[in-house]
């Protein structure tokens, strides 16, 4: 199959990159996963209990649960997984913020008790969006948070081959043979997962035109997320079929460097997203009109804390133009666009703000470079003022999940942009103890508000991607990640 983008990072836990995400779902496997309503299922967990109080939890793996290396799952491997997951991840972080102690009991079995309230224990070991929370071996669970690790030995379904492995060109994955899929019904990440197939190969292709090529020839089998204008050649093909996998899609995403000028400024931030017309935006990344949808909500449309308070209500350009003004900004100083051209999904993005930016009076530096450099580049606070990104819609569904909302600022608690909020933190702390949902309903649309005030990102619109295979493969899953199991082929 051909993915959008081949990832070059292995680590599950290094990256928000959905590339990376989905080669790991084939590779690792989690202690819980939420299935089609958004209710966490457990996964490795056999059985698991929870104190009156809510504030001790105790979780025992399945039976015959075995890594790619031979060596058995253990409760030491859970735990030091979710240590090294909490030092990268948002809502790993704020779950072990509030954890008091996290040991495993025996072989099999772990505790986690909280110092703290965190009413989203299991919504957090579920979360289905990058950073996932995986388990690995010890030994590799223990490599330092700031290094990815180069040996992805996981549980799942899938062994990664690393004989054959070409990095940026194509990754080899077998079937696991020791692996013990659930006995219920795969829905999204949750249940069985059976690998249907001896291989599967994700193969670099970045022409598009290749791509169609090689699936109307049989070459390929899969491609994860095509571009509108090749649809109409694919679905005229008998061979072929079309289809939307997630129906919650993506979310557009305008980010600002909070540590550098200008954008260190509110006033600046908010001047440019009183700018934004996602309408401009969505053509680029959705192609036809019914993929696409103006949204001006963090948390997305259609999911339970959608909310755009805050928000500019509609474009605004010579309000922009006079919020500027006000902000006495430096315009003559080159605003540096991180433009990953491989990606034209997010690359579609970076021309329109680049249009945008200059028609309201910066100096606009577009660099160029393939995704995999712009991932390294975006971490690094200096040298950049702008990235634009596509994510899941099920990874910004809460404030909790959304790595946007972040207000940590500089450190390795925050995430790329920076933002610092004290306000915004404490409002993210309080959303994750609440006991209910109306509470957590009012702290969202409380956060949202705050966060759009001082510019953490713009939205640039909600949008779904058509994926295409060889129309003799059935029961391909549908879901907020690529899901690659279970897949079977006409005559096998």
């Amino acid at each position: 199959m051909v993915p959008e983008t081949l990832t070059t990072i292995l680590d599950p836990h290094f990256t928000t990159s959905f590339t990376a995400r989905d080669f790991s779902y084939l590779v690792f496997d989690t202690l819980f996963a939420v299935d089609n309503q958004w209710r966490p299922q457990p996964q490795m967990v056999e059985r698991w209990t929870r104190s009156d109080d809510g504030m001790v939890w105790t979780f025992t793996l399945r039976e015959g649960l075995v890594f790619h290396d031979g060596s058995p799952v253990t409760a030491e491997d859970c735990v030091t997984s979710l240590r090294r997951w909490g030092a990268r991840d948002a809502l790993g972080g704020l779950l072990l913020r509030a954890t008091a102690s996290l040991e495993p009991m025996d072989a099999a079995t772990f505790r986690l008790s909280l110092g703290q309230p965190f009413g989203l224990v299991l919504e957090a070991l579920a979360k289905p969006g990058a950073m996932v929370p995986m388990i690995m071996p010890r030994r590799l669970a223990e490599t330092p948070a700031t290094r990815p690790i180069t040996e992805p030995v996981g549980c799942g379904p899938y062994r990664f081959v690393a004989e054959e492995y070409r990095a940026g060109d194509r990754i080899v994955l077998a079937r696991h043979n020791a692996y013990k899929p659930r006995p219920e019904p795969a829905i999204w990440a949750s249940g069985g997962k059976h690998a249907t197939f001896d291989r599967v190969e994700l193969i670099a292709m970045p022409d598009v035109s290749s791509q169609v090529s090689a699936l109307s020839t049989g070459e390929v089998d899969y491609l994860e997320r095509l571009p509108a204008d090749v649809l109409p050649i694919l679905e005229r093909n008998r061979q072929v079929k079309v289809q939307v996998v997630s129906p919650f899609g993506y979310q557009g995403i305008l980010r600002f460097n909070h540590l550098l000028p200008p954008f260190d400024n509110a006033k600046v931030r908010r001047a440019v997203m009183l700018a934004v017309d996602q309408a401009d935006y969505l053509p680029g990344v959705a192609g036809r009109a019914e993929y696409g949808r103006e949204c001006r909500s963090f948390y997305g449309c259609g999911t339970p804390y959608e909310t755009d308070a805050g928000m500019p209500t509609a474009p605004d350009l010579e309000g922009a133009r006079r919020l500027l003004a006000e902000s006495g900004a430096d315009l003559s100083r080159p605003v540096v666009i991180l433009h990953p051209a491989d990606a034209p999904g997010i690359a579609s993005l970076g021309l329109v703000t680049q249009d945008l930016l200059t028609r309201l009076g910066f100096t606009v530096e577009l660099q160029v470079m393939d995704l995999n450099t712009f991932f390294g580049r975006r971490a690094q606070p200096g040298g950049w003022n702008i990235f634009h990104t596509t994510n899941t819609v099920p990874d910004m569904q809460t404030p909790l999940q959304n790595a946007y909302l972040n207000g940590a600022g500089a450190g390795p608690a925050g995430f790329a942009g920076w933002p610092a909020d004290r306000e915004v933190e404490q409002l993210r702390a309080a959303f994750a103890a609440a006991g209910s949902e109306p509470e957590r309903k009012q702290l969202a649309g409380a956060l949202h508000a705050r966060a759009a005030a001082e510019g953490f990102y713009m939205p640039l619109g909600q949008f779904v991607a058509a994926s295409a295979w060889r129309a003799e493969l059935s029961n391909v899953p549908t879901g907020p990640a690529m899901f690659l199991w279970n897949i079977a082929r006409a005559g096998r």
